[in-house]
């Protein structure tokens, strides 16, 4: 919700205000004068399971279980006009309030109705049997095998009728039949099947392993590519058992080394939707007009692949945990490889708009290629020195993702192609500070003309650097960041003490490595600009070559999407640490409780998000909204006591 502070929401006698935009004003459109737009949704969800031991054969078990997703829904969006008024800011009535006229502000003049009505079924089967087994108190067996079917069944229509008798009965039958729609919505057919197993063997808890696989099918493949076989294994040597370390390492208590690799399938997915039925030709109905007469059409809504087929993530690991000096020190440490290969991903770079396929009409094809690595820590420590306990923690993770390959647009750039930069690396004008007064934009020699439209510099636009060298800032200028918006690295350090009834407790958090944009708001008559934003602005009178001028929404070249807006003054680095949480508590003697018949109490007072280090300031370094529409993160003091009765 937005409003402009120099236009009322109310009149003096209680009409609407003036619309903000399209004719819409927040104080009509939260309430019934609008109509209603109800959503009722009816679940029906249960599961059971029976497990089966089989008499005479220990160790083996036969487990079933089943579950249920019922769902009956039905959408009801009635739209009614609404009026809203406005002032010539100028005429009065008698009583001196404002001379209104009052228009009917919304696109449509009469009333309108939309419902639909969708039922839906998931079923989900599964079948497994286990077998365990210890030989001679040194070998231990554990076998699993199993299978498991989903289905999921939808059906459901729509239907749309306007020229009602009266805004009173929002009904369809009290609509009209002319421009009336009828459709389908909500329908679909979708399953899944999946073979699985496992195999662990164990001897004397020093030598571990394990086998696993699955076979996954899904209906999202054609069928001769439905099916995906994904194995793992996984070792592991427990090296402190063994009896040359026991001799010669003493104050290592326990160390284990351990390993694995497996693979995982992925569907395809495409702007967070499944891309559903892709290996068929999918088909959009319509109407049109032909020899004067309002027909149906129908028309193929993409082009189909026949040759596509499951994503898979191959997955390496290495890692130790250890415990030291009479177990007061313990150690984890992890590297990992993950690389995805057969990545799903349309050809939206290299297929041209001159083929007359618009992008969202392009199958996903198996041409992606990624990579990530990383590690991950932590290190404690923890003692007690009589009434004095103490203890420290500190844990870590570094990662880094790289595009092997990925679709590119044909005679791309080096500096401007996503393959070798890290996945959604974004593509960017380095920004170079900005055009003080005329005086600077009559000593600039490069053209701006392709990112202005045409229109003259003006002081307190921005300037960006000519990457390609050739005196015209265009779109060849745009650089690929080398980061993007994840942290590449996270950690934390936690403590904890305690003396006598006292403790405390600390918790910090941090992260760097990462980028994040700041300030790209919709201001000007549409809304408020950030203060940030205000108060670093050029001005006539505070004329600055560092910060640009403020524009009514985006009719500046620098905060218009179609042309300038992703440059790199926007972004910063999104580095910080975080004071996330510290208590102080005191536990009163239990002897003195028992006095008065409590068995217990504990007073305390914590803090959280108390502080942040970090260099974006104007907000929250984790958040990643570029315009600050965010809930934030409160920083909040507490007091408190538990009692125990």
């Amino acid at each position: 919700m937005r409003g402009r502070p120099n236009e009322p929401a109310f009149w003096p006698h209680g009409e609407p205000g003036p619309a903000i935009e399209y004719g819409y004003n927040p104080v009509v459109s939260t309430t019934d004068l609008t109509g209603f737009n109800k959503t009722i949704d009816d679940y029906l969800q249960t599961t059971g399971k029976i497990d089966f031991k089989i008499p005479g054969v220990e160790g083996l078990k036969l487990t079933g279980s089943a579950s249920l997703d019922k769902s009956w829904k039905r959408g009801k969006n009635w739209r009614t006009p609404w009026t809203l008024y406005s002032w010539d800011k100028t005429t009065l009535l008698d009583d001196g309030t404002p001379s209104l006229t009052g228009s009917v502000s919304s696109p449509f003049t009469d009333a309108r109705l939309s419902e639909t009505m969708a039922n839906r079924l998931g079923v989900n089967l599964t079948a497994m049997a286990t077998y365990d087994k210890v030989i001679n108190n040194d070998h231990t067996i554990s076998l699993l095998a199993g299978l498991t079917r989903e289905t999921d069944k939808s059906s459901g229509f729509n239907a749309f009728r306007r020229y009602f008798l009266s805004t009173l009965i929002p009904e369809l039958s009290f609509g009209e039949n002319k421009e009336q729609t009828i459709g389908v919505n909500d329908i679909f057919t979708r399953a899944r099947l999946s073979y699985f197993g496992r195999v662990n063997y164990n001897y004397q808890e020093k030598y571990l392993a394990e086998f696993l696989w699955r076979v996954d099918g899904s209906y999202i493949f054609p069928p001769e590519k439905r099916f995906g076989f994904f194995p793992g294994v996984s070792v592991g040597w427990v090296l402190s058992k063994e009896e040359f370390f026991k001799d010669n390492v003493q104050f290592v208590n326990s160390l284990k080394i351990r390993g694995s690799w497996g693979q995982m399938g992925a569907e395809a997915f495409a702007n967070n939707t499944l891309m559903e039925y892709q290996f068929f030709t999918l088909m959009n109905t319509g109407s049109g007009v032909f020899n004067d007469q309002v027909v149906k059409t129908l028309w193929e809504a993409n082009v189909p692949n026949q040759n596509f087929t499951w994503e898979v993530a191959n997955n390496s690991n290495v890692g130790l945990d250890a415990t030291f000096m009479d177990n007061k020190f313990s150690f984890t440490f992890d590297y990992f490889y993950n690389q995805r290969s057969n990545v799903l991903a349309q050809r939206i770079a290299s297929v041209p708009e001159s083929t007359g396929i618009p992008f969202v009409n392009l199958p996903p094809e198996n041409i992606g290629n990624l990579k990530n690595s990383g590690y991950e820590f932590s290190l404690n420590y923890q003692t007690n020195i009589n009434d004095f306990t103490f203890g420290a923690g500190i844990n870590g993770g570094y990662a880094k993702n790289k595009v092997l390959f990925m679709d590119e647009i044909p005679g791309a750039p080096d500096y401007q192609r996503r393959t070798g930069a890290p996945t959604d690396a974004w593509l960017l004008y380095q920004y170079d500070g900005v055009f003080k007064d005329m005086e600077a934009i009559n000593a600039n020699t490069l053209d701006y003309s392709a990112i202005t439209g045409g229109a003259d510099l003006r002081p307190g636009d921005m300037k960006f650097v000519d990457y390609t060298g050739d005196g015209i800032i265009d779109g060849d200028d745009q650089v690929r960041m080398d980061k993007n918006s994840i942290p590449t690295f996270t950690g934390g350090l936690n403590l904890n003490a305690a003396y006598k009834g006292f403790d405390l407790t600390v918790l910090m958090q941090g992260a760097t490595g990462g980028l994040q944009m700041i300030g790209i708001t919709e201001s000007g008559d549409i809304g408020n600009y950030l203060d940030w934003s205000y108060q670093n602005r050029w001005s006539i009178d505070n004329p600055s070559d560092e910060f640009p001028r403020l524009s009514n929404r985006n009719t500046a070249y620098y905060q218009d999407g179609n042309k300038a807006l992703n440059n790199t003054y926007w972004v910063r680095n999104n580095n910080y640490l975080r004071l996330k949480n510290i208590e102080l508590g005191y536990t009163i003697n239990p002897d003195i409780l028992n006095k008065i018949g409590v068995k217990g109490l504990r007073l305390y007072m914590n803090g959280i998000n108390l502080f942040t280090i970090d260099k974006i300031k104007i907000w929250d370094p984790e958040s990643t909204n570029t315009s600050g529409q965010y809930y934030p993160q409160a920083k909040v003091i507490n007091f408190g006591l538990k009692a125990t009765l």
